[in-house]
């Protein structure tokens, strides 16, 4: 949870993003505001590592890149919500183990009722043994006959909470496990989140064993979205983006990972292929996308289509998940800068292929 700031803080956070945003020669928008407010007061690392690197290489801060920006800065408004599940998964799990103590404390209550009736029994033995009178005979038996019932009593009373707790548990867990899929996956597309890549690419880089097995990274984005969601609303402008999600997941398979990187950037972790073969899964989904048309549904009007810009890096064996994510960068900034719709390889590939350009989108 980020700590509280004070109103100096934010007025001198404030004035700093201004003051980035005149050096930039940006308009003063309220949504460019929001970018540069997160990255003056560190809101979001990978915002602020983006625009540093920007800054380094002198990018322009062009309309569309600032729109790409501020999308991010509205996903992480929406990781609040993922703080929402987080709570609600550390509840869950709270409450397993409340409803496993209990059990543990009756359990351990019911071995004392054992222990107190096997010393009943011994005593009443013993008792039996030396008794000479019917009247005492009878009178061990009533006491035997009391403690049986009182110890079948706590019996049946422990199985039916040990039948209770296990319903409960299960319940439990069900939750827990409903937690943590939304927490790792992006509620417009169904695609896993910018967390769940992080952590997919991770695992992968570490499984490919420092470059003995191959793996590739596709970062990929919808080329000019700003000007459709302008053009078309965002309600349609979302739709765009749970259709290319779609496209992803058809030509996506076995251990390959699909993840929303960010407003209408996407990402692919291609484990075991080598950047040859993650080109060609590249071209298939530039294809596919462009073949599309997308319809207003309250009119049956026909909107035309989009292309994706695709960048592509395979794993070096030696670089950090980062590095790898800003090659590919690099290589999807490059593929926007040669005229869009197309795949481009990063710096150490082979030899570049092109999908037929057809103008952008």
């Amino acid at each position: 949870m980020s700590q509280p700031i004070s109103a100096e803080e934010t007025n001198n956070f404030a004035k700093e993003a201004m003051a980035h945003m005149a050096r930039q020669d940006i308009a003063p928008t309220p949504d460019n505001f929001m970018v540069w407010y997160s990255y003056v007061a560190k809101k979001d690392p990978d915002i602020c590592q983006r625009i540093d690197w920007m800054l380094q290489h002198g990018r322009i801060f062009d309309a569309e890149e600032c729109n790409g920006l501020y999308l991010r800065c509205m996903t992480l408004a929406a990781s609040e919500d993922g703080e929402k599940r987080d709570t609600a998964l550390q509840s869950a799990s709270a409450g397993v183990e409340k409803s496993v103590a209990e059990v543990m404390a009756m359990l351990d209550e019911a071995s004392a009722d054992a222990e107190r009736y096997t010393e009943t029994l011994t005593s009443a033995g013993g008792e039996l043994a030396s008794a000479e009178a019917a009247g005492a005979v009878r009178k061990i038996v009533s006491n035997l006959v009391e403690e049986t019932k009182r110890v079948a009593d706590q019996n049946r009373k422990v199985n039916d909470r040990l039948e209770q707790s296990n319903r409960e548990i299960a319940e439990l867990n069900e939750r827990i496990t409903d937690a943590r899929k939304e927490a790792m996956c992006d509620g417009l597309t169904g695609l896993d989140n910018r967390r769940a890549f992080d952590l997919a690419l991770g695992r992968a880089v570490a499984d490919s064993n420092g470059g003995a097995s191959e793996l590739s990274l596709l970062i990929l984005d919808i080329d000019h979205f700003k000007k459709f969601n302008d053009t078309h609303g965002h309600l349609l402008g979302d739709q765009v983006i749970k259709l290319v999600a779609k496209c992803l997941t058809d030509c996506t398979k076995g251990h390959d990972t699909a993840a929303r990187y960010g407003g209408e950037e996407f990402a692919i972790i291609l484990p075991n292929t080598d950047v040859e073969g993650a080109v060609s899964v590249a071209e298939q989904i530039c294809e596919i996308v462009a073949s599309k048309r997308i319809r207003r549904k309250a009119t049956g009007e026909n909107l035309g289509g989009v292309t994706i810009s695709i960048g592509a890096a395979q794993f070096g064996g030696s670089e950090s998940p980062e590095e790898l994510i800003e090659r590919a960068d690099t290589a999807l900034y490059a593929a926007k800068n040669a005229g869009r719709n197309r795949v481009e390889v990063a710096l150490g590939g082979p030899v570049l292929r092109v999908v037929a350009n057809s103008g952008g989108a």
